[in-house]
């Protein structure tokens, strides 16, 4: 008999304005506190993983995301990263959960800030190079 373990589906959304993409850094969470990170989180059961990926851009950061695009594929030990961009938004992007994240900057690509979660450099990288699958260890 096989034992089934968890198995994590998370998303996180580029957003990107006149080059510039979004992040967020992460407090009170329990897990990369104090890091910079691409708007995400758990898909919901029954949630399709588009819609977990707007729903948390929407929840994180106020923006509506009116057209979206599957980008990257990363398989991790646990679990599974669907990476999206957010190919057409609207909206002001303000801290939407004050109690998860304590700052929203618009950066460069080329210069992320020094605490920045280990996946998005990775992420941008085959992003730039049109790879859609990577197994990040």
């Amino acid at each position: 008999m096989t034992t089934r373990s968890r198995f994590d589906i998370i998303v996180h959304t580029f957003v990107f304005d006149c080059g510039r993409l979004l992040l967020l850094r992460r407090a009170n969470t329990g897990f990369l506190d104090g890091y910079y990170s691409l708007p995400g989180g758990h898909v919901e059961a029954g949630e399709e993983i588009a819609e977990a990926a707007a729903r948390e851009v929407r929840e994180e950061a106020r923006i509506e995301v009116l057209e979206i695009e599957p980008v990257i594929v990363m398989s991790y030990g646990d679990g599974v990263d669907f990476l999206f961009e957010a190919r057409r938004w609207s909206g002001t992007a303000q801290i939407g959960e004050p109690d998860r994240c304590d700052d929203l900057v618009w950066v460069r690509p080329d210069r992320l800030p020094e605490k920045t979660a280990p996946y998005l450099q990775k992420a941008l990288e085959l992003r730039s190079a049109g790879t859609w699958y990577h197994e990040f260890r």
